[in-house]
């Protein structure tokens, strides 16, 4: 068997990993799950970058000048 089972079931080395993890989250204690739980969300920021440079569009221009 030259190939892992995440691959014969057609999902992705990540998928395969956020499911074990969603597994192990479930399975936790109720006095440990709220903490376990938390780890599960995150959050994700996207750069566009050119000639080297961060590109900051113009409504993201408008919302720093805002607060």
């Amino acid at each position: 068997m030259s190939s892992y089972a995440w691959r014969q079931l057609g999902l992705t080395y990540i998928q395969y990993s956020n499911a074990c993890a969603r597994a192990v989250r479930n399975s936790l204690k109720p006095e440990l799950k709220v903490e376990g739980l938390k780890r599960g969300n995150s959050l994700v920021k996207v750069t566009r970058w050119a000639e080297g440079k961060p590109v900051t569009s113009p409504q993201a221009k408008a919302a720093k000048g805002s607060g």
